[in-house]
Parts: structure tokens; C-alpha cells; sequence
């Protein structure tokens, strides 16, 4: 039925125009062709006029309204040191632009009105004129001359590279589809190297672990910047063309496959004075649609954008930016380093080729541990928590000989033995349940004199440190899977301490 009505209307209206056809013919036919063209034109005439007025008036009310959008005026004002540079650039344009189309306008139309039809006027023929064509040739190349040269002057100041003294932080962008892989050096201050034949499941950047650098580089997926900082933002892609869009710090370049780019700014506040500067508008005084709790101003986030149509799901490489106090940003890289995607999902695995190095942080981990596990040995009343497993203590397979990475365990033991002169241990030495009862008591016995003389070479007195071996006697897991024994085979140590305790309260001539 819908579909009939929607037929008989057009068909109505086919009707329509026929019928003025008709009758305007019929107009024609009594009053005179002439005449009929005549008020045509001049009702066209004047009708290009008032569309003239209308559209001007319309286009400068536009402009004006929303000017801070396009503008960068008001609370879209540039939040980079280059920013401000490149929004004046964009106004000298629009400024030398906006004349030439208002001009323009004004000439197209008044002279379809002036010029319009006239049965009296003949039309003069011009073939040529060198004035007018060298005035609207010169004077466009002179004014675009200007504006060309401001630009190429701001782009290379902006644009250009950084210079090896300058004080800066590089980080790196990688976009695929469809999202973001921000990269950020560690505490080396330094990106590591990149390959992408090394691209794989577990390392999705294709980072060079041999290459030392990339053992501290942190992984995320928004951007963090810290207020007055330069950066040096690396750009790359792994897929197809992407780009890299900041519109608050008026910096974008496109992500090119094989291709890294650059560019170099340096933010001018933070999220939350950006946040306090939109406040004051009444835009930005309504509720959020993340939290209708609060208004939109405390929730709005600046954002990274791709401004390449790079696929269907293009919409969702938008990412947050977040601009912090230098302190603040210094405090926040420090906990991201503490989770490095080297540790967190390389150390220790088939593609880690440092399996046989420890690294400083590790060492100060395990040396910490080592000394939180002696403190509350000592502070306990209970016997039991006295003894606990050397952990990192390692023999090779079947002798008493410390692999390499066990003498930072000894190093533990000496460094605290010498802070604490009062302190006294015994080590016992324990095997899996595997071979001969025999032997496996006197190799119980040789490695815990292995441990013993380290610790002696290390300037220990030896009347502090005593040793003994259970072999297989005392396990504390089940012998019958591999787990099981790998925690059998162990080096205990059980710490004592030598100097005197006493509950009585200090009298006046202690104190």
C-alpha cells in the first residue's frame, strides 16, 4: 500500500509539471517571448544576489561559530611549543584566502546581476588583455610566495631533526590494524634494535634481544609524555599505510612500511591543565558519557588518531595521550620498567640469549629477597623459620662443581655474614632419591662443602660456617616426578645468631 502511494504521488507530481509547462507557454504565447525572457533574467539576476548576501553572511557565521574547532582557538588552542606556530601559519592562509573568496563572490555574482540578458546591449568582444592578465598572475605569486616561504620556514624549524646535543626523549609508534604499539626506552634512555624477519608470535615488534638495548624497553598502548620534554616520536608500520595524528600538538606524519619517520615537539601542559583550561567552557560543562557522575571536562582525553582510511576497523586506532608532570612521568616509567616486556615474556624462554647472564636488577631482586628471608629468620622465635632453600645456588649434573650464576647466592651470603659479624650458619646438602643411597650421601656432602669453601674464600672465618649432607634421607617433594626432584636437590641454610638478647630495659648508664 505504501509502495502505491509513493507511485501515485510521483505521478501527481509528473502531472504537475506538465501542466506549468503548459501554461507557461501559454504565458509566452500572449505576452511576448521577449518579454518573458526579459523578467526571467532579471528575477535570476536578483535571485543570485540574495543568494550571494545569504551565503557570505552564512559562511562567515559558520566560520565564526566554529572557529575553535578549526581554528584552534579558545579551548582547542595548540598544547605544543610548534603548535602555536603552525595555527598561525593556518590563519595567515585563511586570513589572505577568506579575501580572495569573499572578492571573488562578490565580482561572480554581481556580474551575473549587471551583465544579465538586455535586448539593447550588445556584448563587447575581448580576445586579449596583458594588464589584467598579468595583474591576476603576478599578484596570486606574490602572495603565495609569502605564504609558501612562511610555511617552509615554520616546517623546517618545527620538522627538523634533533641535534646529538640535544636533551630529548625517543620513543617509538608502531601502527598495524588496527591499533597502536607505543615503545618506550628503559632506564638506558636508549630504543633497541629492530628486525622484521624477527616478527613472530612472542615478539610482535620484531625487537633484536642480543641487541641490549631492547632488554629494558617498555611496551604500552597509549602515549605518555611528560610536560616541556622534547620527544622524538619514531614511526613505522608493519601492514599497511597508517598515520600518526596528535590534533592537540598539531603534529602528524604518515607510518610507511619500510619506511620509518620522524617528527620532534614538545607538549606545553599537562592532561589535567588542558582539562582545566576546557572547563571554562560551556561545552565541556555537561555530563560525560564515560562517567554522567562528571562533567565532560574531567573525563575528555587528548587522543591519537590515524589519519589514514587504513581498513574497516579504522575507527578503533584511536588512543589516549596522557601529558604528565616531569616528576610524575619520571615515577611512572620507573613502575613500567619493573614489568619490561624482555622479563615479563622473553627471560628464560627457548628465544632469550642472555639464559646464562644475570642482569643488575635481578641481582639486587634476588639479593634483596635473599636478605628479607635472613631477617625474618632471625626476628622469628620460632626454630623452623630458621632454615630455607638457597634457591639460586646450582651444581652441574651429578657433581659438586657451582655453576656460574651461583656465586651471586654466595655473594649474598658472604656480604651479609660481614654486615652482621654476630651471625652463624650451617649448610646441608641434599640430593633427589635417584642412584645409589651411597654415593648420594657423599655428594650431599661434597656440595655442601663446595658452598663452604666459597663462602671461606670470600673472607668468612670458617669457625662461623659449618656444613653437613643428608643425601636422598630428607626429601620435601615426592621423588616420583621430575619437579619433585629438581626441589629435593638443594642447599639448605640454617642461620643463628651469637649475639646476646635480652628483654630488660636498658638502665640510665646503658642509654
Amino acid at each position: 500500500m505504501k509502495t502505491l502511494l509513493i507511485l501515485l504521488c510521483i505521478v501527481l507530481l509528473m502531472l504537475i509539471i506538465v501542466q506549468i509547462a503548459r501554461v507557461r507557454e501559454l504565458a509566452t504565447s500572449l505576452r511576448g517571448e521577449e518579454e518573458v525572457e526579459a523578467r526571467r533574467t532579471n528575477v535570476i539576476g536578483g535571485g543570485l544576489l540574495f543568494f550571494m548576501i545569504a551565503f557570505l553572511v552564512m559562511t562567515a557565521a559558520s566560520a565564526f561559530v566554529y572557529k575553535n574547532y578549526f581554528l584552534g582557538y579558545g579551548p582547542h588552542e595548540s598544547a605544543s611549543v610548534g603548535g602555536a606556530e603552525i595555527d598561525s601559519a593556518f590563519k595567515s592562509t585563511l586570513v589572505v584566502t577568506y579575501i580572495v573568496f569573499v572578492l571573488t563572490h562578490i565580482f561572480l555574482f554581481y556580474y551575473a546581476f549587471k551583465y544579465r540578458y538586455n535586448k539593447n546591449r550588445k556584448a563587447q568582444f575581448i580576445s586579449h588583455n596583458n594588464t589584467i592578465e598579468i595583474v591576476w598572475t603576478v599578484i596570486p605569486a606574490i602572495t603565495l610566495s609569502f605564504l609558501v616561504i612562511k610555511g617552509l620556514d615554520s616546517w623546517n624549524r618545527i620538522m627538523g631533526d634533533v641535534d646529538d646535543d640535544e636533551i630529548y626523549t625517543e620513543i617509538e609508534a608502531t601502527g598495524y590494524q588496527f591499533a597502536w604499539q607505543m615503545r618506550y626506552p628503559g632506564p638506558d634512555g636508549q630504543l633497541g634494535r629492530k628486525d622484521f624477519r624477527l616478527i613472530q608470535g612472542a615478539n610482535q615488534l620484531g625487537q633484536d634481544w642480543e641487541d641490549r638495548k631492547n632488554i629494558d624497553d617498555i611496551l604500552l598502548n597509549d602515549v605518555y609524555l611528560a610536560k616541556g620534554r622534547q620527544v622524538r616520536v619514531r614511526i613505522t608500520a608493519k601492514d599497511v599505510l597508517h598515520d600518526f595524528y596528535l590534533p592537540q600538538f598539531r603534529v602528524k606524519m604518515d607510518a610507511v612500511p619500510g619506511l620509518p619517520t620522524y617528527f620532534v615537539f614538545t607538549p606545553t601542559k599537562t592532561t589535567q591543565e588542558w582539562r582545566e583550561e576546557l572547563s571554562a567552557y560551556p561545552e565541556y560543562q555537561v555530563p560525560s558519557p564515560l562517567d554522567p557522575e562528571k562533567q565532560l571536562w574531567e573525563t575528555i582525553n587528548m587522543e591519537l588518531a590515524c589519519a589514514e582510511m587504513c581498513g574497516k576497523g579504522h575507527y578503533s586506532m584511536k588512543r589516549t595521550v596522557t601529558v604528565m608532570e616531569p616528576e610524575e612521568y619520571d615515577a611512572f616509567m620507573a613502575e613500567q620498567a619493573e614489568q619490561a616486556f624482555y622479563f615479563t615474556s622473553i627471560r628464560g624462554t627457548e628465544n632469550d640469549p642472555w639464559i646464562d647472564e644475570l642482569f643488575p636488577r635481578e641481582i639486587e631482586a634476588r639479593s634483596a629477597a635473599f636478605n628479607t628471608k635472613i631477617d625474618e629468620a632471625l626476628a622469628s622465635d620460632d626454630p623452623s623459620d630458621d632454615t630455607f632453600v638457597l634457591e639460586y645456588l646450582e651444581f652441574a649434573t651429578g657433581s659438586a662443581e657451582l655453576t656460574e650464576l651461583s656465586q651471586y647466592q654466595i655473594a649474598d651470603v658472604v656480604s651479609r655474614m660481614e654486615a652482621d659479624p654476630s651471625m652463624t650458619i650451617d649448610l646441608a646438602g641434599h640430593t633427589d632419591a635417584q642412584g645409589e643411597p651411597e654415593p648420594n650421601m657423599e655428594l650431599s656432602v661434597a656440595r655442601a662443602e663446595a658452598v663452604f669453601n666459597q663462602i671461606v674464600a670470600g673472607g668468612i672465618d670458617p669457625a662461623r660456617v659449618s656444613y653437613t649432607g643428608y643425601g636422598q634421607t630428607r626429601p620435601i617433594e615426592s621423588n616420583d616426578t621430575e619437579a619433585g626432584r629438581q626441589a629435593n636437590r638443594r642447599i639448605e641454610i640454617t642461620v643463628t645468631s651469637t649475639a646476646p638478647t635480652s628483654t630488660e630495659e636498658p638502665t640510665e648508664q646503658e642509654l
